[in-house]
């Protein structure tokens, strides 16, 4: 069985790994997204455009974490 502080320590650091590269995501989305708007109004096409504001409603699954200290 695992050490329930060493799981924790991974998943901690995952989530924080996960924010990092979420709000990477967020800067470069709406870069993207008047990239392609820019090219679909030349060719009349449609673009989804993501919103950049960050969500303050993260919640996090035990489910997974659980199952890693059982194992």
């Amino acid at each position: 069985m695992k050490s329930i502080e060493d799981v924790l320590k991974q998943k901690e650091a995952r989530m924080q790994q996960l924010r990092v590269e979420i709000e990477a995501l967020r800067v470069v989305a709406p870069l993207l997204g008047a990239e392609q708007s820019a090219a679909a109004a030349g060719a009349g096409g449609n673009v989804t455009v993501i919103p950049s504001s960050p969500r303050q409603d993260d919640k996090v699954d035990l489910s997974s974490f659980l199952s890693d200290v059982n194992s």
